[in-house]
């Protein structure tokens, strides 16, 4: 089986990604700065544009090319790690309060699509597929109602191999990729500025005033570092937002169910939808999240396609793509202002939920910009909580990454270039020198440096994806070592020859 781009879901067949807008070119002036052009950038745009202030996006690649452009496109609100842990992390009043900003999240959307095309409104289901979970989802429902999400208990949920679980209303389904090109064009309506293959540098200073790209500089009052995933120099931040990659496909089958959103309370959990016209029997399946640059994808994305061939009946499997998203240590989203900065506004840890937390986010940046009033629930997400967190539940998060810069300086492994076969690839030592070197599917060989160019992680070789991923903080880079996504700026030196 073929995985797809990385960052390309199955609609862009129809709808492919294209540079729509220049890249920076020389000195350019602004109010505010926004890193990234994925849904939460593109909202946080949206939103102070709407108050009257000047703002410009840069976007490293193109619009679409990111996490959101990869995302299964369900916006719902339910608590990712279950609405009890939301309560316990938050209390009560804040967990209600963050539910509530989701909500809205998927009415701005609504009403942000021309002619609502590619969204839905569809009920979603939250079940077990063992009778033996009955107690513990009885008790997730009744905290749910809590939160104040329209909820109804289902003795037996509409999906293949569903026992017990319970229905929620008014969440919906979106191409998430066709809704970010329509938000940019929105925020160039409004005055804003987007520069496209525009890859400005990460913030390391407490009060910025400009930053520098390829193309040009930025000069700015205030930046927001939108790019999904740690763009400052806080150690913390990365520490403690692991990376992860999760997995979609999307396959024609005989027994679609019903139009709505499904998740399991398996560990991982498996979510599936409908997508396209309903007339096409078309489902996305995701799940089988392991650790960037650690988990075996290929495996993950086998394990992925026999969960769906044991509950459906597959004509064919039409795509398949790999994203990546980053998993904050105790489970809430990093939304505020930098610790220890004036004018430096973060939103990253969004888990698998950017689509609704990333457009809320821009609400709470907005307000924190213009000073207004704190809010428990802002402070309770503000990056600078992290001074209270357990060391340990770190320490634990980052043991892949010490382990990737010990094969710096542990033997390595001597690589034959003639064993690889197209679409592997291996680290080691090709004729004396530390090499990464692969095959890519067309059979063209590729040495790069196996040294990440952000802090020196060593990367892994990812053959579903295609790509090289580092282990340490989430960089991704091309079999031909181009930056693709995360904390890098810099592509992989080229070992080609050497």
């Amino acid at each position: 089986m073929k995985l797809r781009s990385t960052h390309q879901s199955y609609w862009l067949n129809d709808n492919p990604l294209k540079q729509r807008y220049e890249p920076l070119s020389g000195a350019h002036a602004t109010e505010v700065l926004v890193i990234g052009g994925g849904i939460t950038g593109l909202s946080v745009a949206h939103e102070l544009l709407s108050r009257g202030h000047r703002v410009t996006v840069c976007e490293a690649e193109v619009i679409g090319a990111g996490t959101t452009g990869g995302s299964s496109g369900h916006l719902d609100a339910h608590p990712e790690g279950g609405p009890t842990a939301l309560v316990d992390r938050l209390g009560l009043d804040d967990a209600k309060s963050f539910t509530a900003l989701r909500l809205e999240a998927i009415r701005k959307i609504a009403t942000r699509i021309p002619d609502r095309s590619g969204f839905a409104e569809v009920p979603a289901y939250y079940y077990t597929e063992s009778p033996d979970r009955h107690d513990a989802l009885r008790k997730s429902f009744d905290t749910t109602q809590q939160l104040g999400l329209r909820a109804s208990w289902c003795d037996r949920v509409p999906v293949s191999k569903g026992a017990s679980g319970y229905r929620l209303e008014s969440f919906a389904r979106i191409d998430s990729t066709k809704y970010i090109q329509s938000l940019a064009e929105q925020v160039v309506e409004r005055g804003g500025k987007i520069f496209e293959k525009t890859c400005v540098a990460g913030v390391s200073e407490d009060n910025p005033t400009m930053l520098v790209a390829p193309g040009g500089t930025v000069h700015f009052e205030h930046v927001v570092c939108a790019v999904h995933c740690n763009h400052t120099s806080s150690m913390r931040l990365y520490f403690e937002t692991p990376a992860y990659q999760s997995y979609c496909l999307v396959a024609k089958v005989v027994n679609p169910p019903l139009d709505g959103l499904f998740w399991d309370d398996d560990e991982p959990y498996h979510y599936t939808r409908r997508v396209g016209r309903l007339d096409e029997n078309l489902v996305l399946i995701g799940g089988e999240d392991h650790r960037t640059g650690v988990g075996d994808g290929v495996d993950a994305q086998y394990e992925l396609e026999k969960w769906l061939r044991a509950r459906y009946e597959v004509q064919s499997v039409i795509s398949q793509w790999s994203a990546e998203l980053f998993e904050p240590t105790d489970g809430l989203p990093l939304i505020g202002q930098v610790a220890g900065s004036k004018n430096v506004w973060i939103a990253t840890g969004l888990s698998g939920i950017g689509l609704t937390v990333g457009t809320a986010s821009a609400t709470l940046i907005a307000n924190a910009i213009e000073q207004r009033p704190t809010t428990s629930l802002l402070e309770k997400l503000s990056p600078q909580r992290f001074g209270l967190s357990k060391v340990s539940q770190m320490i634990g998060e980052q043991m892949s990454a010490l382990g990737s810069y010990a094969e710096r300086v542990l033997p390595a492994e001597l690589v034959n270039p003639e064993d690889l076969l197209p679409g592997e690839g291996a680290v080691g030592k090709v004729d004396g020198q530390f090499v990464a070197i692969c095959r890519d599917r067309d059979g063209c060989e590729h040495r790069v440096s196996p040294v990440c160019t952000h802090m020196g992680g060593v990367v892994h070789w990812n053959e579903a994806a295609q790509t090289w991923d580092c282990p340490v903080h989430g960089g991704r880079f091309t079999p031909a070592g181009a930056r693709l996504y995360g904390p890098p700026t810099d592509d992989l030196p080229d070992r080609q020859g050497e």
